[in-house]
């Protein structure tokens, strides 16, 4: 890969594997630059989450090779917010709109270090649509940044401390309970939730401890494991997860339709019998 800067671009959105965007986006930056290696990430997220890809992209930067994250969710596509190109502390890069989307997996990468502004007509497909940035602004800048063009050559300095952050919500301590909130669903019907092992242990919870867990109206007693096999097949059980957060699962089941959970759902963990009075 003579000249280029990057050999990887890794690449997250809501798009869907349905519709052509992906395609058309993988076209784009592999006409620009042929010899481009691109890992899609996920295309699954929640359509127009902007916490949910902002979440996902983080935890998954720090597992890529050296590269251009692409990362497109953009439900005020066409607008005033901007699109930016970011250079970080371990000399990865990031391109997506600023909207919150990119500013954790910046901190993850060593923080933003350079920002601008993707302005220069030169570096996307003009004129471009004001539906589908993705294709005609995300997806060149994405290429030609992975080529070698300077940061400085997109547009104009974008002060790094300005980028629009999405800030995951912390649980609420409440006695010997947690009032948290679902923040992913994966394909297998696991539920994400925003607490740690340690929150659960500095609560006197430590794993092989019986919860309990209320999430849309549903209260169950689970027991917390270490793995989906330390409950019977079929049963419930809440577990580390493979990024530090707990998640209530069933062993070989689907634990979101047991509770009825949705991305944003409120939820209460700890102790049996825990907020009952809430």
């Amino acid at each position: 890969m003579s000249g280029y800067r990057y050999e990887y671009v890794t690449f997250l959105s809501d798009y869907g594997l349905s519709d052509e965007f992906v395609g058309v986006c993988h076209g784009v930056m592999l006409s620009i630059a042929p010899e481009l290696k691109i890992i899609d990430i996920t295309h699954g997220i929640q359509a127009q989450n902007i916490r949910e890809g902002a979440m996902i992209l983080a935890q998954s930067v720090r597992f890529m090779p050296k590269a251009v994250h692409l990362a497109i969710i953009d439900p005020s596509v066409g607008s005033l917010r901007k699109s930016l190109v970011i250079e970080t502390g371990d000399g990865s890069a990031l391109v997506g709109p600023d909207n919150g989307l990119l500013a954790m997996a910046a901190m993850k990468l060593g923080g933003a270090t350079a920002c601008r502004e993707i302005a220069n007509a030169d570096l996307m497909i003009t004129p471009p649509s004001k539906t589908f940035h993705g294709r005609d602004i995300f997806a060149p800048a994405a290429a030609h940044l992975a080529k070698g063009v300077p940061i400085a050559e997109f547009g104009p300095e974008v002060p790094v401390a300005s980028l629009v952050a999405e800030a995951i919500p912390q649980p609420r301590l409440h006695d010997d309970h947690y009032h948290a909130q679902v923040l992913h669903i994966d394909r297998f019907g696991n539920v994400q939730l925003n607490v740690t092992k340690e929150e659960m242990t500095a609560i006197g919870l430590p794993p092989k401890s019986l919860l309990e867990v209320r999430i849309e109206g549903h209260r169950k007693m689970v027991m917390y494991g270490e793995t989906f096999s330390a409950v019977a097949d079929g049963e419930l059980v809440v577990t580390e997860d493979s990024y530090g957060l707990l998640a209530v699962a069933v062993n070989k089941g689907r634990a979101a339709e047991a509770f009825g959970a949705q991305i944003g759902s409120s939820a209460i963990i700890g102790a049996p019998g825990s907020g009952a009075a809430d």
